[in-house]
């Protein structure tokens, strides 16, 4: 199944003070090492959706636009940035798409990977732990209709718009799901890879 790895930086990082995706987790940016375990996963290409482009990253990871979603608001949630990361990927020829949040770069490659796995048997995947864990999941190309028209009839939550269609639930650890909100958490586990090594 040829796939897309789609990392959504868009949103404004307000708690966080500066752009999330930018921050550093040792060496390297948050968005980087999101890129990279995309990379190793196996997928076939790769883009970061939403803000605006960056300087310095491989060519092959490119930037896309929110604005291809081809809706005519200045909205800038979640489900807009699937959207415009599934346009992308419909209109590029992928038959699926990997869409994790900036603020996640602790998923592994095993998970990645059973994300699109699971995709054999459902229209969406996505991350549990603790309940549904939406920066997190996998998609069908096929499934933009679907969330176009849920997103013109005024849903922005990203379980609400997809509640209807065929969804698996893949387990992943409470460190995958760790959502990088602020500099306090950023600071934490940083310290703990640090450790680890």
């Amino acid at each position: 199944m040829k796939t897309l790895g789609a990392v959504l930086v868009g949103g404004a990082s307000t708690r966080f003070g500066s752009d999330k995706s930018l921050a550093r987790l040792g060496d390297i940016t948050m968005l980087q090492v999101i890129h990279e375990n995309l990379l190793a996963a196996g997928l076939d290409s790769f883009v970061y959706v939403g803000g605006r482009a960056r300087e310095g990253f491989d060519p092959t990871f490119r930037h896309v636009p929110d604005a291809i979603a081809d809706v005519d608001d200045e909205d800038h949630s979640s489900l807009r940035g699937i959207l415009a990361a599934l346009t992308h990927a419909w209109a590029t020829d992928h038959e699926a798409v990997v869409i994790l949040g900036c603020d996640v770069p602790l998923v592994t490659i095993d998970t990645i990977r059973r994300l699109v796995s699971a995709l054999d048997v459902s229209d969406v995947s996505v991350a549990e732990c603790d309940g549904d864990h939406w920066s997190i999941l996998a998609a069908r190309t096929d499934i933009r209709e679907h969330v176009l028209a849920q997103y013109l009839a005024g849903r922005r939550a990203i379980h609400r718009a997809l509640t209807d269609l065929r969804i698996s639930r893949v387990a992943c650890t409470t460190t995958e799901c760790t959502n990088v909100n602020d500099v306090a958490t950023l600071q934490l586990i940083t310290k703990k890879l640090s450790n680890d090594v």
